[in-house]
């Protein structure tokens, strides 16, 4: 019906009547956006305003509307309009047959996450996705944004346009992709491959002299490789937002968009008095950077276009975001930022966490997992380490059997100019296709066993094609079988407890507070199941107290120290590679093919 429209009345979609949105903070200590959003209705009887369900890159349902109070809906000239819910996340309103609908609210801004909206004092943050309604089935509408904020306050968004004029998107789906900054915060810029990237870090104080010389260097290198796979950056401007968090947070991760990244580091992890890196930050953004490339523009077939309404199940995530990794590590190597024994140390722990996994789990299985986070197998985060393992045994078959004359770099571009730049998603049969095309044998195959099935991957057989060499060494490691995470209160909460394991044999329930095991004090602020780990290695059958509260009740739970088998891996290059074996490492190692 929309597309017989657009022919019969031949209106571009930029001529199009755009949505105006103000965003305001009349208040930063109640932390609440103050949102107003005005349609065009054009005499129509019920206008449909919608808030995303989830912000695509973060596959989890948020329901945004969650956050929202005081709804209102008024006419041109101010009138109340009648208004009421429709579903979850839509808003009716009966618009009196008017021109336009001013449709206002407030947005609770209190949470860290990638995908959330948050105000902290004289800063704020939030996604598009958070603030923005959409009528539904316009989506394809331009929009127009002006902020009124507190005197002092900056904007550094990845919508277009500012400066004296509102800032603009020529579709929703570009201004639900836009992160923003408001408020005070360290602002920097360098010019990669003629195009400017801005650096914007929260708590300003973070982005110290030492760290800004650090950050700049990170970036422009890993611009420019990736960048070049690719023919160029493909955006006017990008944006590296990051929020540096000095308070207990039990994450770390990066969230990408079309034109900028999204980051959450805790202050250990962001840098050292020095402004040396943790060790989590080169790998983060390269790995979202990549996305630019790898899923912001080639996406699966089953995510274009994107549906805000709900989940959009795809089995491609190991390529999506396992591939990124691997890229990622990639770009690292290349640019110089790290050695090869950083690459191949990486690579032997995604080998480690892969193969701990309690049961043998498909990669296609795990992308379409992901929504609903699972607790112990955890396939749907596995899949970042089992894609990036299958990407590496993808790129070193493919060079093998080409004399190193292709590569998965081949694979990446194809994917890019004959589906991205045609405007279309991809699919599984799409992708193994260009498999096939560009040299890999046997891809049918290795499909089978490997990506849809749960036979080990093949490590030793191909990695020794680039003159890498497995080696396997099995430990035995002190094993608590619980899940717990941070609480309203700071505290550890029991979420669960693996059966047979010690913690079950302990008592422990969900909604324990844990407090101590054994020794080891259990902050939220810290890996104690390291220090777990290294305290009792060895000690299996010895007694283990565990401390925690129980409705307000402290008890000390008694069970014993187990332990389970784990094999550790080390992967070693050669050192007398064959000439071939050779290539194959050289090519993979700097992006090149031939001799």
């Amino acid at each position: 019906m929309r597309r017989l429209l657009v022919l019969l009345v031949a209106v571009p979609l930029s001529a199009q009547t755009p949505v105006k949105y103000e965003v305001s903070i009349p208040s930063p200590a109640a932390r609440l956006f103050h949102v107003s959003a005005d349609f065009p209705t054009r005499g129509k009887d019920t206008l449909y305003v919608s808030l995303p369900a989830w912000s695509p890159g973060s596959y989890e349902i948020q329901n945004y509307a969650r956050y929202v109070r005081h709804f209102g809906a008024k006419g041109a000239a101010g009138q109340p309009l009648f208004w009421d819910r429709f579903d979850k996340d839509t808003w009716r309103v009966v618009t009196g047959k008017g021109d336009r609908v001013t449709a206002e609210f407030d947005f609770l801004a209190d949470t860290i996450d990638l995908s959330s909206a948050r105000i902290a004092g004289d800063f704020g943050q939030f996604l598009g996705t958070n603030l923005f309604l959409y009528e539904e089935g316009q989506l394809e509408r331009p929009a127009e944004v002006r902020f009124t904020l507190p005197a002092g306050w900056q904007v550094t968004t990845a919508l277009r346009g500012g400066g004296n004029g509102p800032y603009s998107a020529p579709s929703y789906h570009e201004l639900a992709d836009a992160e923003t900054f408001v408020g005070k915060y360290s602002l920097d810029s360098l010019q990669v491959d003629g195009k400017w990237i801005r650096i914007a870090v929260w708590p300003a104080d973070a982005y110290t002299n030492a760290v800004q010389r650090n950050m700049r260097t990170a970036v422009e290198k890993i611009a420019k490789s990736e960048n070049a796979l690719f023919g160029g950056p493909p955006y006017d401007h990008y944006t590296v937002f990051f929020n540096v968090i000095r308070e207990p947070v039990n994450f770390g991760g990066g969230l990408e968009h079309s034109a900028s990244q999204f980051d959450i580091i805790p202050q250990g992890a962001f840098a050292d008095a020095a402004g040396n890196f943790g060790d989590f930050m080169v790998p983060l953004m390269s790995h979202e950077y990549f996305h630019l490339f790898n899923v912001k523009r080639i996406r699966p077939a089953e995510m274009w276009p994107y549906d805000y309404h709900a989940e959009q199940y795809t089995p491609l995530l190991w390529w999506s975001e396992g591939v990124t990794d691997y890229y990622a590590d990639l770009t690292n190597i290349r640019s110089g930022l790290w050695t090869r024994e950083q690459f191949l140390d990486n690579a032997a722990q995604d080998m480690q966490q892969v193969e701990s996994a309690p049961e043998p789990w498909s990669e296609e299985d795990g992308s379409v997992a992901t929504w609903i986070h699972e607790v112990f197998v955890n396939s749907s985060q596995l899949y970042y380490p089992k894609g990036a393992l299958t990407g590496m045994l993808l790129d070193v078959a493919l060079r093998d059997a080409t004399d190193n004359r292709k590569s998965l770099d081949d694979v990446t571009r194809a994917l890019y100019t004959r589906f991205y730049q045609r405007h279309k998603g991809f699919t599984t049969t799409d992708l193994l296709g260009l498999l096939r095309e560009v040299g890999m044998p046997d891809v049918d195959g290795f499909y089978l066993r490997y990506i849809n099935g749960r036979e080990a991957l093949p490590y030793d057989s191909v990695f020794a094609k680039a003159g890498i060499a497995v080696v396997r060494k099995t430990l035995s490691s002190p094993f608590l079988g619980l899940n717990a995470q941070p609480g309203d209160s700071g505290k550890l909460v029991v979420q669960g407890v693996v059966p047979g394991s010690a913690a079950e044999a302990a008592g422990l329930e969900p909604g324990d507070v844990l407090l101590k095991v054994g020794e080891v004090e259990t902050r939220p602020d810290e890996d104690w199941g390291v220090k777990f780990r290294e305290r009792y290695r060895g000690q299996a059958g010895a007694p283990l107290a565990i401390g925690v509260t129980r409705g307000g009740r402290a008890l000390s739970l008694s069970t014993q120290v187990r332990e389970r088998t784990v094999v550790s891996f080390t992967l070693t290059p050669a050192s007398t590679p064959s000439a071939k074996q050779a290539r194959i490492w050289r090519g993979l190692a700097t992006g090149s093919t031939g001799n």
